[in-house]
């Protein structure tokens, strides 16, 4: 079985810096999908899947061929009890990538496939193969062995008479022998061949034979080109055709207040990233729905954390990780309950044990809404946190 917390210890962040220094400057979506597969790593690590999830989908959006984000992504839904979800991962990354064996193990492991089969059956083929081989050996002609065969053929015969005729037949030979050695003058051969080589060439029909061939690896290149170009087509049709049907798909949901499903259907890129022509549709949908989506993620988590009236650590843990998500989902934009939604999941982090993202949490809101309610609020909890109480009120 896929054991999660071994698998992680294979996933190391990637160090953007060292890659610029020996690389140069990357693209600006490169550079933001790797920065989110890193985020994800170290959310996934403190169990955080949901917006580990979230940060992956897009990351791989933004780079479709980010194929160990999409392994990532797959541990990432069977940490979270999506198996099917993570089998889907998996198989996208053998279907787009030839490098996919690691993939094929995750797949293997969710299986419980023993990783011995191949060998075991190759060994049984190999026996077979060697117990041939041995039955072919020590031939036998009618119950004999081939070397009593000859030494019967070679036994005196017992009969006198053809002691007689072996000598006749020797004497006649030798007459004949002599007759053709007196015949046949010594200086030439009893037999004379004679090799003709009178081969015409025609250089007019073999300029033709070299233009014909020309022609010939002419069509045959223009051949491959025209399946190549067929073959992209065909496969950019599909994609096309299946990125239509997911975005009318997302909006229908959209349409009946189902935004967290609509948001989820959409940055499923399933490694290919969206038409050209396909563009301005998608951006406009995904806009829609991810705040929406975000809003809906923001009042789940009020409702958690205000419905904990026993203050059990893990509730709040609970609506952490719904305010994480909305967080992801808003991104930039300014939306009119972002610095509440910061200082809401700052107190959340603080009240889960996660000191470190609540001290960030709370810096944010200080540095980015100075003038609001909130960053007063933000720097009294910072204050008890460094102080080492537990930060007050509700």
């Amino acid at each position: 079985m896929l054991n999660v917390s071994t698998e992680l210890e294979s996933f190391q962040p990637i160090d953007l810096e060292e890659i610029e220094k020996e690389a140069g400057s990357l693209p600006e979506d490169t550079v933001k999908a790797i920065k989110l597969f890193n985020k994800a790593l170290e959310d996934i690590k403190f169990g955080n899947e949901d917006i580990a999830i979230i940060q992956l989908k897009k990351a791989i959006s933004l780079y479709p061929s980010f194929f160990e984000a999409m392994n990532l992504l797959g541990i990432c839904y069977y940490a979270a009890g999506k198996t099917d979800a993570a089998r889907n991962a998996f198989k996208q990354v053998i279907d787009a990538d030839d490098s996919g064996i690691k993939a094929m193990q995750y797949i293997n492991k969710l299986d419980g496939i023993d990783d011995q089969t191949d060998t075991a059956v190759y060994s049984k083929k190999k026996t077979k193969s060697n117990k041939a081989q041995k039955d072919m050996k020590s031939p036998q002609k009618d119950g004999k062995n081939f070397s009593e065969f000859i030494a019967d053929g070679l036994k005196a015969e017992d009969n006198n008479i053809y002691g007689l005729k072996y000598i006749v037949g020797i004497l006649i030979g030798a007459a004949i022998m002599g007759f053709i050695w007196f015949m046949v003058p010594t200086n030439k051969s009893l037999f004379t061949i004679k090799k003709e080589e009178k081969i015409i060439k025609d250089p007019e029909l073999e300029n033709q034979i070299i233009q014909l061939n020309a022609r010939i690896e002419k069509l045959e290149q223009d051949l491959e080109s025209r399946k190549d170009e067929n073959l992209k087509l065909m496969d950019n049709f599909r994609v096309y055709k299946d990125w239509v049907a997911r975005i009318r798909e997302a909006e229908e949901i959209y349409n009946e207040g189902k935004y967290t499903e609509a948001a989820e259907l959409m940055m499923n890129r399933q490694g290919t990233a969206v038409p050209d022509d396909l563009q301005g549709m998608y951006d406009s949908v995904w806009d829609k729905i991810r705040l929406k989506a975000a809003n809906q993620y923001y009042n789940e988590g009020n409702k958690i954390y205000n419905g904990n009236s026993s203050r059990d650590a893990d509730i709040y843990r609970n609506a952490l990780e719904q305010y994480e998500t909305a967080i992801a989902l808003i991104d930039t934009d300014n939306v009119s309950y972002k610095a509440a939604l910061y200082y809401q999941a700052g107190k959340a982090a603080a009240r889960c044990n996660e000191r470190e993202k609540a001290v960030e949490l709370f810096e944010y809101i200080i540095e980015e809404f100075p003038n609001s309610n909130y960053s007063s609020y933000a720097a009294a909890r910072l204050n008890e946190l460094e102080s080492g109480m537990g930060i007050t009120g509700n």
